[in-house]
């Protein structure tokens, strides 16, 4: 929550993801997850979840407005 925000909106130099669609989000997280995709950490953090999970926080993030 320190680099996106509790509500989505990042504050500083984090990526705001409330609201983007859901499907975007998830291919995001997937990527992360199998290495496609890699960051400082959020691709060791999407290793921590099931692919049902990463769908869950995705379309948590997208249906914050």
């Amino acid at each position: 929550m320190s680099c996106h925000g509790t509500d989505g909106r990042a504050e500083g130099t984090g990526l705001s993801i409330g609201g983007r669609n859901a499907d975007e989000l998830y291919d995001l997280l997937l990527a992360y997850k199998s290495g496609r995709r890699t960051a400082t950490i959020m691709d060791q953090h999407a290793r921590g979840y099931s692919d049902a999970e990463l769908k869950r926080i995705a379309v948590f993030f997208s249906s914050l407005k």
